[in-house]
């Protein structure tokens, strides 16, 4: 009997287009009510948008333009800068 290959999820990184496995990206999401949140369960309800986990996305690399089309929401300059603080701490771990 032949055994099956698991099927490994793959996403696209909104900022350097590349694609990886789910578990190596971040996930940010755009709530039902509109927030736009960084997804630490990679669970939440809403739309989401991945980057890379592993690279230097964290800065001023994240286009602001890619991720709100992405997202299909406006991001604020505030929104902006909690992300990549929640990134960076990650980033750290």
């Amino acid at each position: 009997m032949r055994q099956q290959k698991r099927h490994i999820a793959t996403r696209t990184c909104v900022v350097c287009r590349t694609k990886r496995q789910r578990y190596e990206l971040y996930r940010l999401v755009k709530t039902p009510e509109g927030q736009i949140l960084f997804d630490n369960t990679g669970r939440m309800d809403g739309r989401g948008a991945y980057v890379c986990a592993d690279a230097d996305h964290t800065g001023e690399s994240i286009d602001r333009g890619r991720l709100r089309n992405s997202l299909k929401a406006e991001i604020d300059d505030s929104t902006l800068r909690s992300l990549k603080e929640a990134m960076e701490l990650l980033s750290n771990e």
